[in-house]
């Protein structure tokens, strides 16, 4: 069964959204993981500093990591909507911010 030029649209409309704020998503739970980290780390000194460290180097990694994957998708989702433009499956010019109101964006 192959999807319609509709089906495809919204699919992908739907699934790069939840992409994004999935990677949002993780990024504020490891940041909130590294403060956490950073925190006990101070607060317990009787913890072995060369493991403390390790894992906040290592937690350290993860953010970047996903800062790289957050970067990554505004660019899939800008690479997407040129070539919806390009097809014809949008009629605006803009994608819409994710905190934004989209009834205001529609009016607009």
């Amino acid at each position: 069964m192959s999807l319609t030029f509709n089906a495809a649209t919204a699919r992908l409309v739907r699934e790069m959204q939840a992409s994004e704020i999935a990677i949002a998503d993780a990024l504020v739970a490891t940041t909130a993981l590294m403060h956490s980290a950073a925190l006990a780390q101070r607060e317990f000194s009787a913890a072995p500093p060369v493991k403390t460290q390790a894992a906040l180097i290592h937690l350290n990694k993860t953010l970047t990591g996903l800062v790289d994957a957050q970067v990554e998708a505004k660019r899939v989702h800008s690479q997407l909507l040129d070539i919806a433009r390009e097809m014809g499956a949008t009629e605006s010019p803009f994608c819409p911010e994710a905190s934004g109101n989209l009834q205001e964006q529609r009016a607009a």
